[in-house]
């Protein structure tokens, strides 16, 4: 019940937040749309183009994850001042910035690469994979494993901030959907389901960092509630 009302209630959405998501639904509707009505060749495309490294949308992205690293560090700067700190709770800033550094890099596509060598025949073109290979399964489902521990671990240190790891757990299932769902089953579509696929795929992933940003922003928020009812007390 307090999770919906933290997610529904718009009231309670910090105005960067409707930024962020009417953002994230522009870029996937400019997408569609350039893709449509522009050869693919064509400049326009490839800045708007969600699946290409370099685009707008991808750098908005790489800048969205660093933005939440860096309201994670000032999360965790407070918390050092006062010794309250862990390797968890030090997880925060460092999972989101890899994450960042991965989206500008697509380290995970290049890791995809070397793992198709373990593939039948060398390729993934031999797999049922054969446009994204399997690292949704070397490495996907390994971080997905490793988050649910994480957050486990953070839920058990952080008990005054447990609505907004959930709301933190929420943005991650949603960016997990896209990159590791929604990309799997691209390798089974063409033309423009291919498209559509891909605008939901690069949509939840954009839509699950702006949903992280918020539990980190409502995390901040507390955390000086916290502190200020803290020193009135004293």
């Amino acid at each position: 019940m307090q999770i919906s009302k933290t997610i529904f209630n718009h009231r309670q959405v910090p105005r960067s937040v409707t930024i962020l998501l009417s953002l994230d639904l522009l870029f996937c509707f400019v997408y569609v749309v350039t893709h449509l009505l522009i050869a693919s060749f064509v400049e326009p495309y490839y800045l708007w183009n969600l699946d290409s490294e370099g685009s707008i949308a991808s750098w908005y992205s790489v800048f969205k994850y660093l933005g939440v690293a860096v309201l994670a560090a000032l999360f965790v700067y407070r918390r050092m001042a006062k010794g309250q700190i862990s390797l968890a709770i030090l997880g925060l800033p460092t999972v989101f910035l890899a994450m960042g550094i991965d989206e500008g890099a697509r380290l995970h596509e290049q890791m995809s690469k070397y793992i198709d060598m373990f593939l039948p025949g060398g390729d993934r073109a031999n797999t049922p994979f054969h446009e994204t290979g399997i690292w949704m399964f070397v490495i996907g489902i390994p971080f997905i494993i490793f988050f649910l521990l994480w957050i486990y671990r953070l839920r058990k240190e952080l008990i005054n901030y447990r609505a907004n790891l959930r709301l933190l757990t929420v943005g991650m299932g949603i960016l997990l959907t896209g990159a590791v769902g929604f990309e799997s089953v691209s390798n089974f579509l063409y033309g423009t389901a291919w498209l559509i696929e891909v605008a939901f795929e690069e949509g939840f992933e954009m839509v699950g960092v702006s949903v992280i940003w918020w539990s980190m922003c409502n995390m901040l928020r507390q955390q000086r509630s916290l502190d200020l009812s803290s020193s009135y007390q004293n």
